[in-house]
């Protein structure tokens, strides 16, 4: 898989520079140069060769709060990886997005299989078991406020609610951009979906 991850991304940069999230991708013979989108007229970027330094870059915000969630909307500034080579790049793409090149491979595949909401919260036990309870309004209305709320996710969600829904927002985008695609509910979703429950009335 990791072979054919970096073919994926060989092909490319051959084409030419793309857009993942918040961050901007050039080609640059064997490698290529990443740095926030909106940093393209810099010329007072902190410059990095080491891919590891992309954990640092995720970590925090520009006002140095940390940041719990990598797809949210708020990737600091000021940045910029020279890397030499695709397994340089594709590293240093998984510690700001983590696991979304091969989430956007597998859906060009054929091979993603979206998780609907209710069978996420089918799994859940112990302390979470109760989020099963939220109903399909207060679900939808979480997803409203965690996912496309502030400061959100730029994710764009393939499941659904209950198998009887349409898609929210499949999977379309920029022929220049890999989109951040979101196949199952994550921890932060369950989570509220929880304080919800435990919020309401009883038998509410």
């Amino acid at each position: 898989m990791k072979g054919d991850l970096k073919d994926a991304l060989r092909c490319r940069l051959d084409a030419g520079t793309f857009w993942i999230g918040e961050v901007q991708v050039v080609p640059n013979g064997p490698g290529a140069e990443l740095r926030h989108c909106e940093d393209q007229e810099r010329i007072d970027l902190e410059t990095w060769t080491d891919p590891y330094e992309a954990i640092a870059i995720a970590r925090f915000d520009d006002a140095g709060k940390y940041r719990p969630l990598k797809t949210a909307p708020n990737l600091r500034h000021g940045w910029q990886l020279d890397l030499a080579e695709a397994r340089e790049i594709l590293l240093a793409l998984d510690f700001l997005y983590p696991a979304a090149f091969a989430t956007a491979e597998a859906f060009a595949r054929g091979g993603l299989i979206p998780v609907d909401l209710r069978e996420t919260l089918g799994r859940q036990s112990g302390m979470y078991a109760v989020v099963r309870k939220i109903n399909d309004e207060q679900a939808r209305g979480l997803v409203e406020k965690v996912c496309r709320g502030t400061p959100g996710c730029l994710r764009r969600i393939l499941w659904k609610v209950t198998p009887a829904d349409a898609i929210s927002l499949g999977a379309s985008g920029e022929e220049d951009e890999i989109p951040l695609l979101c196949a199952e509910a994550c921890n932060l979703l369950v989570a509220a979906g929880r304080e919800v429950v435990k919020g309401q009335p009883a038998g509410g």
